[in-house]
């Protein structure tokens, strides 16, 4: 498929032809009286495009997709520098991680930019498709017109025209093409068909999602959030029950956080007991899925481990890993069991119900608006936040810097929740500079953590007989290295605090509040 700056792509306005030869050749007319057009057999074949659940082939420029026909099946992946294409040997599964995708150039292309996510369909279209052969007067072929048209989920059909010259024949594909053009029944097209469907998906997924707006009620404001955010739970329950990659169930965990710390800060705009039993459930499942993502979060960052150790070897900690996917198993099993289970079920229905009864009702005069809310929220939040950094010393105790990183925590959260109704560009401002200080507390608590964490996994290796010498000497190694980073880190926030502290991000967080 030709690029969309290429000229030699183009888009047919008229009604879809379905690889009717009468209707193709009219369209062609304009450029009959200088070439004579030949149609080839028509085809017809699936073309389903791929992308991670966070569309990050898309955000790098790049396309996936996978094409089949009664006589070949290939992996495609388009850049801007170009096309790389995999003939497959047999139908591939989805999802499918980057190592599972066929080795060659595809994979190549469009690995690093998945990461650790699996691509999987967004969009399936169906093509019916011609090859026309042009002939000048000396009836030779000049160039070859590819004629698709596409259609998916019952949208409108996209028919596409590509030139393909013949080597020597570039001038003759041009003044097709532009004699086509001129005809007015033809147009280059702003974008590939890739990104054309992409965007749609991208566009129906945008429509459904729940938004704050400015002069909602505060009750509303929140429902409405933690509508978005079970949602977010929801969507990614299938991913994490299936283990299509790690990230779903970090996303729906993210979900979970946020929905706990809406309820917690801004949980009496809603109904006394809709809080109570939401902070328990989602305390429950925020328990139920902890233990399986620490243990990914060490799994995927095991060759980064290695590569902390002077003494000693990647092959040392092979122990270490099988006890960990050892732990990983044992731990899923429990997962799954919670998120296929009828309370977690009865409760995402009943969650549901009531916050979409609150959004539909208009909301309560009495709660105020969600412009009120935020003003009053956001304020008290940092100043929770100011209130435990300016205790923090470099010899503090650990609970302190704790207490910040979760008060920081609560805060982001709050912004993005409010920022539909803050003024962008000082929230942009406090955003950056939040992020930043919570980098470093979460390098504190990570060296923390990670250090009292192997000296666990090690006692119980230990007592599982699973460890060899050489295994918890490298475990040890990890561990003190860890144990120097969280120092490192301690000074680093001493340092940064001060900025955040600043009467300039003060201004800036009054300055955005509505």
């Amino acid at each position: 498929m030709a690029d969309v700056s290429d000229p030699l792509s183009l888009e047919w306005g008229g009604r879809p032809a379905r690889g009717a030869p009468g209707p193709m050749l009219a369209a062609l007319e304009p450029a009959a009286h200088r070439y004579r057009f030949q149609q080839g057999a028509r085809r017809r074949s699936s073309v389903t495009y791929l992308d991670t659940v966070d569309r990050r082939l898309r955000k790098k420029g790049l396309s996936l997709r996978y094409e089949s026909d009664s006589d070949s099946e290939v992996l495609v992946a388009s850049a801007p520098d170009g096309i790389d294409t995999t003939e497959l040997g047999e139908a591939p599964v989805w999802p499918a991680l980057a190592e599972q995708l066929p080795a060659g150039s595809v994979a190549d292309r469009v690995g690093p930019a998945m990461w650790v996510r699996a691509v999987a369909p967004v969009v399936e279209t169906e093509v019916v498709s011609r090859e026309i052969t042009a002939r000048n007067e000396d009836d030779k072929i000049v160039a070859r017109l590819h004629w698709q048209e596409a259609t998916a989920n019952g949208s409108p059909t996209l028919a596409r025209v590509s030139l393909d010259p013949l080597r020597g024949y570039a001038a003759d594909a041009e003044r097709i093409a532009r004699l086509l053009a001129d005809s007015g029944e033809f147009v280059v097209p702003e974008r590939s068909l890739a990104e054309v469907w992409l965007r749609h998906a991208a566009d129906d997924e945008v429509e459904r999602r729940p938004t704050i707006t400015a002069g909602m009620r505060a009750d509303v404001a929140v429902a409405t959030a933690l509508l978005g955010f079970l949602d977010a739970i929801e969507r990614n329950v299938a991913g994490t029950i299936d283990d299509v990659d790690t990230e779903f169930l970090h996303d729906l965990r993210v979900a979970v956080r946020r929905s706990r710390s809406v309820l917690k800060l801004t949980g009496d705009a809603l109904p006394e007991r809709l809080v109570a039993r939401g902070a328990r459930e989602l305390k429950w499942l925020g328990d139920a899925t902890t233990p399986t993502r620490d243990l990914d979060v060490y799994l995927l960052e095991l060759d980064e481990l290695a590569t902390r150790l002077t003494v000693g070897t990647r092959a040392d900690l092979d122990d270490f890993a099988t006890h960990l996917h050892w732990e990983r198993t044992v731990a899923r099993r429990s997962l799954v069991r919670a998120l296929q289970s009828k309370r977690f079920e009865r409760w995402c229905e009943s969650w549901r119900q009531s916050l979409t009864e609150i959004v539909s009702s208009g909301g309560s005069e009495q709660s105020g608006s969600v412009e009120e809310l935020a003003r009053d929220r956001v304020r008290v939040a940092y100043k929770r936040v100011l209130k435990r950094a300016n205790a923090i010393t470099p010899d503090c105790p650990g609970e302190r810097v704790h207490s910040l990183r979760k008060r920081a925590k609560e805060l982001r959260y709050l912004l993005e929740m409010f920022a539909p109704v803050c003024d962008r560009k000082p929230h942009r401002a406090v955003v950056k500079n939040l992020k930043r200080v919570q980098d470093i507390l979460g390098a504190v608590q990570d060296g923390e953590v990670q250090s009292a964490s192997l000296r666990v996994f090690a006692e119980r290796m230990l007592d599982r007989r699973s460890a060899s010498a050489a295994t918890l000497l490298a475990m040890g190694e990890l561990s003190a290295g860890f144990a120097g980073e969280q120092r490192q880190a301690r000074d680093e926030l001493t340092d940064a605090l001060p900025g955040f502290l600043g009467s300039s991000v003060h201004k800036r967080v009054t300055a955005m509040l509505p």
